[in-house]
């Protein structure tokens, strides 16, 4: 496989890896998946990778680092653990990435782990899950060898026998929906391979290295070194986090946000071995060290110069990083966070815990990373906010990070690992972490639409949520939402209605009455039963809008949490009223002809986006199934297009880049690019259009005009 991080190239990987003891074979091949649950979309693989390096040149095929899910805006080249530790005298680490140009290639340099299971997804709504979307990878530093292949992995003669389960939590709330937390746990395992010098690591550390990169890969127009050097870098002391943002680029439209890791904890020896368990040291240890580094891509130099070998990598994990050094006449923190302006921002982060004293053989250890991506506040938003690192502009990932925190935490509000008086929150009699009051379940959500309206339908097993900390049926309510005329990159919705129990002190105690059906509805294909049902009308054709239902519940006093809500972002549709499929088609039908709007077409039409790919025009009344033609007045064929009321979910880039996935027509209408068979533009003038019946063969014609 090739993923190159200035190139297009993009080569599967089709061969298959062995990794287990020298007695039992395996073959796996290499697996990707993305992150549910939230509205964080984060790349996860079997050989320890986490990102997608082709992200920027290849934007359809997945995301990276993607937040939020539906927008463009990515925070990750590539990133992967190291695992470094003294065995037998001699110091030896494994990486499943370094700074490499090309990102992941078989066999390449510093890609060392290869896997050892198929990846494994679980969720709450089997049972088995932590999270809301769990995903599991397994994979080893033993082969030197590509298995299945005779390609060596360059530099990796000397495997530590580094066994690692990592284990990726997701969940879709409000306070979580944009973090993923990852659990590794790192086996020795050195004594059971033949090609591993079996012993206990000393000084072992752990990193994360990471090249963070936040850009807009649907709107930017940059090119290679381009667009990685908009970066601008910092570092949060008291939360140990590493953040990126964009510093530099004149993207827009484009959203404002950081991307960001964090090291929130440790279990090691049954301690909670990290800085914030204040009890370390009167347990006998010595707290460890956890911190970053950072490092130029390439032709670093100083204090950024990057590490040229396993040593280096091994130093860069075991020494604190100097802020205060002298850079160019600036310190090393403010050049992190400025020269991005200037495209000079090209850095790659680090950040590590260690030294564990000893880990023995057939010992474990858990490390807990946490993968954030926040947006700034509003008035950080635009051009002029790209540049603006303060603590008012971080407020939305502190806030974000705090809560991973809590989620780490569980029920050990103390960090030391132990279940102390009073922290049993969800009397299980044991210290549980990821244990933490939830809002009920979230709707399923149903739209139809007609002209002008929307009819949401939802379902009613938010009612009988059971609060995993106070066992409680604590349903309160729902809100509606729907997002305003234009709001398309990154919708912000509203509250529209809200309905709740009557009789306490919550919400606005308005029942049920109005949107509660005597009897559920189904539909076609659909088992769901729908309990509740709302209208909104008055709705433009042609416009994008969304809309949501959440539910939410009566708080908790334990936490002294106000009422917890799921987030509108979990079931949220996008939607494009407009007129249904024309059932009696004709050719003199004059009352249901066939049109286009807008009609003329201008330019930059309220609705386009940046650029000749992102512009659309609608045909409507259109028959369920219909061939469109569009013609020059010499009657020459521009464009043909195929419409089909049951699977049309919109073909062209506008939706692609200022949609979402879950999106639904009224069957009447279809969208064009106003671009040729060939994707060229098309010129100012008069244009001929017509429009058959697939069914009846019956066929209407029409015109337009474009003007530029």
């Amino acid at each position: 496989m090739k993923i190159t991080r200035y190139g297009l190239t993009v080569i599967s990987i089709l061969f298959f890896v062995s990794i287990s003891s020298t007695d039992v074979l395996a073959q796996f091949p290499y697996e990707r998946l993305e992150t549910e649950g939230g509205d964080l979309r984060l790349s996860i693989s079997n050989y320890g990778i986490i990102g997608k390096a082709d992200v920027r040149n290849n934007p359809q095929s997945g995301a990276s680092m993607r937040y939020p899910a539906n927008t463009g805006t990515e925070h990750l080249f590539e990133a992967g653990i190291w695992v470094g530790a003294y065995l037998n005298g001699q110091m030896n680490l494994s990486s499943a990435a370094i700074t490499d140009g090309g990102g992941y290639q078989t066999g390449a340099s510093g890609f060392e782990f290869t896997a050892s299971a198929p990846l494994l997804e679980r969720g709450n709504e089997t049972g088995t899950g932590i999270s809301d979307h769990d995903i599991i990878a397994e994979y080893t530093d033993r082969n030197i060898i590509v298995p299945g292949t005779t390609i060596p992995i360059q530099n990796h003669t000397q495997p530590i026998g580094a066994d690692v389960r990592m284990e990726s939590y997701n969940w879709g709330f409000p306070f979580t929906e944009n973090f993923s937390v990852i659990k590794y746990t790192i086996t020795n395992n050195s004594h059971l391979y033949d090609n591993v010098q079996g012993g206990t690591w000393d000084s072992v550390y752990v990193g994360m290295y990471a090249d963070l990169i936040v850009r807009d890969v649907n709107n930017t127009q940059d090119q290679g070194t381009a667009f990685f050097n908009k970066g601008g870098i910092g570092y949060l002391d008291s939360l140990y986090t590493t953040y990126a943002f964009d510093a530099g680029s004149n993207d827009n439209p484009s959203l404002n946000s950081y991307g960001a890791i964090s090291l929130l904890g440790s279990i090691y020896r049954d301690e909670f071995f990290h800085p914030l368990n204040e009890e370390l040291e009167e347990r006998g240890y010595t707290p460890p060290l956890v911190g970053p580094s950072y490092w130029k891509f390439s032709q670093g130099t100083g204090i950024f110069r990057g590490p040229e070998n396993d040593l280096d990598r091994y130093e860069r994990m075991a020494s604190q990083f100097d802020f205060d050094a002298n850079q160019g006449g600036s310190t090393a923190r403010e050049a992190l966070r400025t020269d991005g302006q200037d495209a000079n921002g090209n850095y790659i982060s680090m950040i590590s815990i260690g030294p564990y004293p000893e880990v023995a053989p057939g010992e474990s250890f858990d490390v807990y990373f946490v993968f954030t991506a926040a947006l700034k506040p509003d008035q950080f938003q635009g051009l002029a906010g790209k540049e603006v690192d303060t603590p008012e502009s971080r407020t939305n990932l502190v806030s974000s990070i705090n809560s991973a925190l809590r989620v780490i935490q569980g029920n050990d509000r103390n960090n030391n690992n132990q279940l102390d008086p009073g922290e049993d929150t969800n009397e299980t009699g044991t210290l549980d972490r990821f244990i933490f009051p939830t809002p009920p379940d979230n709707p399923t959500v149903r739209l139809e639409l007609n002209a002008g309206e929307v009819t949401l339908y939802w379902d009613r097993k938010a009612e009988n949520s059971i609060d995993p900390v106070t066992s409680e049926q604590d349903f309160e309510g729902y809100k509606i939402y729907r997002s305003d005329l234009g709001d398309d990159l990154n919708p912000n919705p509203r509250v529209i209605r809200e309905f709740d129990t009557p009789g306490n002190d919550i919400g606005f105690n308005t029942g049920f009455d109005e949107v509660r059906l005597e009897e559920p509805v189904t539909f076609e294909g659909d088992s769901t039963e729908y309990w509740y049902k709302y209208e909104v009308t008055g709705l433009l054709s042609g416009w994008q809008y969304q809309f949501s239902v959440t539910s939410f519940d009566y708080g908790s006093e334990v936490f002294e949490l106000e009422p917890l809500e799921t987030s509108p972002n979990v079931n949220a549709v996008r939607v494009f009223p407009g007129t249904s499929p024309n059932q009696d088609f004709d050719s003199n039908d004059k009352e249901h002809k066939v049109g286009v709007y807008p009609n003329p077409y201008r330019v930059n039409a309220a609705w386009d986006g940046a650029g000749e790919l992102n512009r659309k025009m609608m045909f409507y009344n259109l028959p369920s199934k219909a061939e469109i033609r569009i013609y020059t007045l010499a009657g020459d064929i521009v464009a043909e297009l195929e419409h089909n009321s049951d699977t049309y979910r919109g073909d062209i880039d506008w939706f692609e880049n200022r949609s979402g996935e879950r999106r639904v027509f009224s069957g009447g209408e279809h969208a064009w690019d106003i671009l040729s068979e060939s994707n060229q533009t098309l010129r100012s003038g008069l244009y001929l259009y017509t429009v058959k019946d697939m069914n009846g063969g019956s066929v209407q014609t029409g015109k337009f005009v474009i003007i530029k």
